[in-house]
């Protein structure tokens, strides 16, 4: 899309691209001022992981990392926030909990960051350091579990050895001691039991001294490949809540609504298919023969009559345009009769006709305007003139008076033939034998004959008349009229073997093509104008 169609896409829907950011921005706003204000506490844990000494600093530092991610996982679980509701007692389910509480690894580091959102900063900062401290908890009873039962038996290993070291302790005392004095006559038998005795309870001793350092050891072992959860950094009660952002919400509100503003604006242009510019009407097969711009302040249809009230005007101008364009097209010559008509009701087509024909009495043609629209008449309104007599009177006259039925137009060289009556049977009459003479005394006595109709979709009226005129001119109005109309209304007059001139773009805004030169120019001249005035006054 060219620059110039997007700006005046942006310029056409700007109500549009407003409403949407105020109302976006507003109800953003809205929301964060009334919502619950949140606050966030952090706790930091610092996992150190055992690992076998004999492994290098570096493979011992990721597989803490490796480690802090599981714990991230596990700090959330039910197991540690069950725990947590039931010591802090907490107002809230496990799952709201879980809501509200984030756990997250520190990038590249053996720490855990785990934050608590709570609408009273001080329960979220108790909160945090109590999740702190379960989980710490319950991580070491969980590694304690990894080495209970290698633990259990070799303790019971060494309760079992030392019964059996107090029995032979025992069994050795009741045979005695043969160096004794009194035990010098004791039985060989005797002797050498004691003998094989005292050389069990030297196994036993030193059996039970490998089992209480292979204790030691296991120990050790246990404490060197335990993981070590401890806290790095405590909760702080924060100060300033971190939900909501009045602020910023508004802002990416607003931001938000301009971007829906602008896409609704581009899809309705998408969706559009009303014919806006001369490219329009050229894929319809219709040439532009000019732009008519849409005239400010009308309160009444004789407001509409631009062209007699006013001599320099961008209005004005886009007629004259019309005109000339009109005259190219060869029905400036005498006896030409020009129909005007749109496709649909309320298009402009009769404010066409008027201005048309006064700007071309004002070239020093001799010009009839006929308000051939025998349903809903308004050309006598536009040039303030009488109805009673008109089209009909003459039609259903047996010798008409021309003389007597044209009205001047308020301006030299232009004639009006008002409607008259409204007959029960516009149809017959505009097709009759004595509209054909009509219009022919008509051409004898003007240079350009302008005929008004009613509207081509509406009935059959402007294919009758479009089939006795020299030429027909579609009047469409920018914008509103959709192509779909246009294009019918050119298949019904191309039926009726009308030669269409081509069309009229009417009242198009600000900002159309054309519009910028003729502001310009008319502005510069009025500024000028005014610059004089007060160059005088300030002589004076």
């Amino acid at each position: 899309m060219e620059l110039r169609k997007f700006v005046a896409v942006l310029l056409k829907r700007l109500w549009l691209i407003i409403l949407a950011t105020v109302l976006v921005g507003g109800m953003t706003f809205l929301l964060s001022v009334t919502s619950t204000t949140i606050y966030s506490a952090s706790v930091t844990l610092q996992i150190d992981q055992g690992a076998d000494p004999r492994a290098d600093v570096y493979t011992a530092l990721r597989a803490s990392e490796a480690s802090a991610g599981t714990y991230v996982e596990m700090i959330g679980s039910p197991v540690v926030l069950r725990q947590v509701i039931a010591e802090l007692q907490l107002p809230f389910s496990t799952g709201a909990l879980a809501g509200s509480v984030s756990a997250e690894q520190i990038r590249d580091t053996q720490l855990i960051r785990i934050n608590v959102e709570d609408s009273d900063p001080a329960r979220a900062t108790a909160t945090a350091d109590k999740i702190a401290e379960v989980f710490i908890r319950e991580n070491q009873a969980r590694q304690q579990a990894r080495f209970e039962g290698g633990r259990r038996e070799i303790e019971q290993k060494i309760k079992d050895l030392e019964k059996t070291i107090e029995t032979a302790q025992m069994a050795i005392a009741s045979l005695g001691d043969p160096t004794d004095p009194q035990n010098v006559n004791l039985p060989e038998f005797a002797r050498t039991e004691l003998v094989r005795l005292q050389s069990q309870l030297s196994r036993y001793e030193t059996e039970y001294v490998m089992l209480i350092r292979s204790q030691e050891d296991f120990r050790l072992a246990a404490a060197r490949y335990t993981d070590n959860v401890t806290v790095f950094a405590p909760a702080e009660t924060p100060s300033s809540p971190v939900r909501p952002r009045t602020l910023l919400n508004t802002v990416l509100g607003l931001i938000s609504g301009v971007v829906l503003g602008v896409s609704t604006a581009f899809l309705l242009e998408y969706l559009d298919d009303t014919v806006k510019t001369g490219e329009d009407l050229e894929v319809l097969g219709l040439a532009l023969l000019g732009h008519t711009w849409r005239i400010a302040r009308v309160k009444d249809l004789k407001d509409a009559l631009v062209t007699a009230m006013s001599s320099k005007s961008h209005v004005v101008e886009a007629y004259r345009i019309l005109r000339a364009n009109v005259e190219f097209a060869g029905f400036g010559n005498p006896g030409g009769t020009i129909l005007v008509t749109s496709a649909q009701p309320s298009e402009g087509k009769s404010t066409t006709v008027a201005n048309l024909g006064v700007v071309a009495a004002q070239a020093g043609k001799r010009v009839i305007v006929v308000d051939s629209d025998l349903r809903r008449p308004v050309l006598h309104r536009i040039f303030g003139l009488d109805r009673e007599i008109g089209l009909t009177t003459l039609l259903l006259e047996a010798e008409p008076d021309l003389d007597a039925a044209l009205q001047s137009g308020g301006v030299e060289g232009l004639q009006v033939l008002v409607s008259g009556p409204i007959p029960p049977n516009p149809g017959d009459l505009l097709g009759s034998p004595q509209m054909k003479q009509l219009i022919a005394r008509l051409r004898e006595r003007a240079d350009v004959v302008l005929l008004d109709s009613p509207p081509v979709l509406a009935v059959a009226d402007a294919s009758l008349l479009a089939a006795q005129a020299s030429g027909t001119i579609l009047v469409v109005d920018a914008g509103e009229t959709r192509r779909d109309a246009v294009r019918r209304a050119k298949e019904a007059l191309d039926k009726a073997e009308a030669k269409v001139l081509g069309a009229v773009l009417n009242r198009e805004r600000r900002g159309g093509r054309g519009y910028g030169y003729y502001y310009y120019y008319y502005s510069d001249e009025g500024s000028r104008e005014e610059r004089r005035r007060r160059g005088e006054a300030t002589k004076k």
